[in-house]
């Protein structure tokens, strides 16, 4: 985690003087400001790690890509809300209590309610920040052994909390790209099904990403 965050802010820092410093070199007309429409598309995504939490079972750590595409409405110039869907893939491997290996996937899907926050640095760079809830479920669940695959051991919704910080670049008065570190965590657990073989409730206590932000006013 230490590793992940040292990065993000060597990139977030790095990115930051590169952008200000070619803010500074070029006059732009008003076609470079921030659109006046108050709708906007928001995506990002990005790659990094988990930790799985259970109740029974041994915890265990998994890969994590995600990607979350939102429609943002803004509440004069500095805030606004958000809402839209949400997909995560995780995979890895773990072992159970019997200590056998085996390797997992899960996908699941999420609806974010969020409030932003954004400030200009410069003409065309903005620093960007969300914080909110979300509800999300599982849509795949397979956890491979050896010699066979058991499927949805894990199932029903779940509800977290989530929030990103990153840096917008405003290409034009349309479009905006940047980077940006997310993190989001259940605060209440699933159940295990008949599937499992045992009686487990599981929760996904983290997800640290790091990724793309892109933005297009509507």
């Amino acid at each position: 985690m230490n590793k992940l965050n040292f990065t993000f802010v060597f990139v977030l820092l790095f990115s930051f003087n590169f952008l200000t410093a070619q803010d500074h070199t070029k006059n732009h007309d008003d076609d470079n400001q921030q659109s006046d429409s108050r709708f906007s598309i928001i995506g990002f995504g990005g790659v990094g790690y988990t930790s799985v939490d259970n109740d029974n079972q041994p915890n265990y750590n998994l890969d994590a890509s995600t990607f979350d595409i939102l429609v943002h409405y803004r509440i004069g110039k500095r805030y606004g809300i958000s809402t839209g869907i949400g997909f995560n893939q995780l995979t890895g491997n773990g072992f159970n209590s019997a200590n056998q290996n085996f390797y997992h996937e899960r996908g699941t899907i999420k609806i974010p309610l969020l409030f932003s926050a954004n400030y200009n640095v410069s003409r065309k760079v903005r620093l960007v920040a969300n914080i909110g809830f979300y509800g999300q479920t599982v849509v795949k669940d397979e956890y491979s052994f050896a010699t066979t695959t058991i499927k949805d051991v894990y199932e029903g919704w779940s509800f977290g909390f989530q929030s990103g910080i990153g840096m917008s670049y405003n290409l034009n008065h349309k479009l905006s790209l940047g980077i940006m570190f997310n993190t989001q965590g259940d605060f209440t657990s699933i159940d295990s099904n008949s599937n499992a073989g045992f009686t487990d409730k599981q929760k996904i206590a983290g997800i640290n990403t790091i990724g793309l932000l892109f933005g297009i006013n509507l």
